[in-house]
């Protein structure tokens, strides 16, 4: 797959059950650990590392980023890497959200999130993934979001939504690894 057919692989518009409409995925770019142990340092690092397509073994990455009205969002972000560094990638960004029970970050606009590990367990998609639950929390707001993190081969999904329907997060995580199947020919 070359670097024009690669975001092909994003969840786009009409894969969202919503009125989302599309933003520059920049705006939710380069938030930064401020506290927390090790774990949460790591999620921050890999998190940013996958968004840039900084790994040195990434080949392609592509982000796309949807909100709504009511705000719900979408942000995905697909990389292809090489030499078996997506199996990597994968488990130390594993290891990190088991190890992690809490975090604080700032995003790029000066609000800083306290962020609080909810429920963590498998899905049954790609190669074997994960799906984890956060809780974060800005003065009285509270902000539930759900990650689910998908290898397939040599390529990574990483799907992070603030949609309160769990089976609509699946189903979005679903269609994403459909598509590097469809898209790669990879089984």
């Amino acid at each position: 797959m070359d670097d024009a057919a690669f975001p092909q692989l994003l969840l786009s518009e009409e894969d969202l059950q919503d009125s989302f409409y599309g933003e520059e995925p920049s705006a939710a770019y380069d938030p930064v650990f401020v506290s927390g142990d090790e774990s949460g340092r790591a999620i921050v690092d890999l998190t940013n590392m996958l968004t840039h397509g900084t790994h040195p073994e990434t080949t392609h990455h592509a982000s796309a980023l949807f909100t709504n009205i009511v705000g719900s969002v979408v942000f995905h972000h697909v990389a292809r890497f090489d030499n078996g560094a997506c199996r990597q990638v994968y488990q130390e960004l594993f290891d990190a959200v088991h190890a992690c029970a809490h975090y604080r970050m700032g995003l790029n606009d000066g609000v800083e999130l306290d962020i609080t590990r909810g429920d963590l367990g498998p899905v049954e998609l790609g190669d074997g993934g994960f799906v984890v639950r956060w809780r974060s929390a800005v003065d009285h707001f509270r902000i539930e979001t759900a990650w689910v993190i998908v290898p397939k081969g040599d390529i990574l999904n990483f799907i992070n939504t603030r949609i309160p329907d769990e089976s609509e997060v699946h189903r979005l995580a679903r269609i994403a690894t459909d598509r590097v199947t469809d898209l790669t020919g990879a089984s």
